[in-house]
């Protein structure tokens, strides 16, 4: 009987990096280590694994196993002049301010112009009392850099150390002005990434943006609804809009926000709950008033869905989105004429309004008013041809006319 060899194939480990790498550039550490760890039992040396394990374990404060992971790459790659770096700030985390100093000046000694290496090495130093040494080197970081944040709030503490109180304020104030600056330059390019609709990139220029300053409002909201745009769930997405309402606890855009995610979800006694807190001091917030109206509906409470619309719309008459709202309300309510008189008060105001155009040919649809219908949902796509809901529902005005058609015939 002939014998046969079975080769299995093997496996690949890079699809867990990836995975991995996912996750990271998420902040998701946790999930991020769980795919490192799966792709090191496949090749326990693999360097980039290796590194980015230990920066996903560094990111959630567990700076011996970073270290071991660094040291694992280094062991293999010993001038891996990222591996030396991260090295370094583990021991920094870890009071192990000498050998940080040897891991920074090793990175050093690769390039003499890593200045992050040169920063939190001054840092070691200062944490052994050596101000002056620190001092040096961080007023050559911020010779080449000026706007060095990093370098700027080192010096400050060091200057503290010193005694040099009114010098150490000075550099401070500038190191919050510079962190400022960046967080918001940071946040802005993450929103016209957003915008291009690729998530994980902003989702990477949000997490720097709060990096440099964790107070970015703005910052922590675009994160929480890039997450959610991405697909992550509510347990993922509401802690970033609950961080910046603890910080105001009247942010209106992390209360509308969370209340439109609950409103979705279908969690709508909640979700009117997120646009009443805006109306407690803010009466007249035309949004929240009509997103309030609408999640009012799905509770069935149909009279005060429609007070709370025509009080946006009273507030607000030529707001498009107040008055589609009404039209929302009228139509899940079979009131068809009516929502038609509002969604043309929306189409006088904006006559290229593609949701508009789109909900009116849905309720001539309704009111059989089919070719009216049909010359609504073209104009739709003309507007917006990957307008998926106006071509469906195109194509059930085509059915009904070809359905009409052929019921007149059979009657001739």
């Amino acid at each position: 009987m002939p014998c046969h060899t079975v080769f299995s194939k093997p496996k690949n480990e890079w699809s867990m990096i990836n995975k991995g790498l996912y996750w990271e550039r998420y902040g998701e550490f946790k999930k991020a280590i769980r795919c490192l760890d799966s792709a090191l039992k496949i090749e326990p040396q693999n360097v980039v694994a290796n590194v980015h394990k230990g920066k996903s374990l560094y990111g959630i404060s567990r700076f011996p196993e970073a270290l071991a992971c660094f040291d694992s790459v280094l062991v293999d790659d010993p001038k891996n002049i990222d591996a030396l770096h991260r090295r370094g700030l583990c021991l920094e985390k870890m009071d192990r301010y000498e050998e940080a100093i040897s891991s920074f000046q090793l990175a050093l000694e690769l390039d003499p112009d890593y200045l992050d290496s040169k920063t939190y090495m001054a840092v070691c130093q200062s944490c052994l009392g050596r101000h002056d040494d620190a001092l040096k080197l961080l007023d050559g970081v911020l010779d080449k850099d000026p706007r060095n944040s990093a370098a700027l709030y080192n010096k400050s503490t060091v200057l503290g150390r010193a005694g040099r109180h009114s010098e150490s304020i000075f550099y401070l104030d500038e190191a919050i002005a510079e962190d400022s600056r960046q967080s918001r330059m940071c946040h802005n390019k993450g929103k016209c990434l957003t915008a291009e609709g690729k998530h994980e990139e902003a989702i990477t220029w949000y997490s720097e943006a709060l990096k440099h300053d964790p107070k970015n409002l703005d910052a922590l909201v675009a994160k929480g609804w890039t997450l959610d745009l991405a697909g992550f769930s509510t347990k993922d997405v509401f802690p970033w809009f609950d961080k910046a309402l603890e910080i105001d606890p009247k942010f209106t855009d992390a209360w509308l926000n969370k209340g439109f995610i609950l409103d979705r979800v279908g969690l709508f006694k909640k979700a009117v709950e997120c646009f009443q807190k805006i109306l407690e001091y803010d009466p007249k917030n035309v949004r929240a008033l009509y997103s309030k109206g609408v999640s009012m509906f799905s509770l069935k409470q149909y009279s005060a869905a429609i007070f709370f619309c025509s009080e946006a719309i009273r507030l607000d008459p030529s707001n498009v989105k107040a008055l589609c709202s009404m039209v929302w309300v009228l139509e899940h309510n079979k009131n068809y004429d009516d929502a038609l008189k509002y969604c043309d008060k929306a189409l006088q105001i904006d006559p290229n309004y593609v949701y508009a155009i789109s909900y009116k040919g849905k309720l001539l649809l309704s009111l059989k008013r089919y070719e009216q219908a049909l010359q609504c949902y073209n104009k739709a796509i003309k507007l917006d041809p990957k307008n998926q809901t106006a071509i469906y529902h195109k194509n059930k005005v085509l059915e009904q006319m070809k359905g009409k058609d052929q019921g007149l015939r059979s009657k001739t």
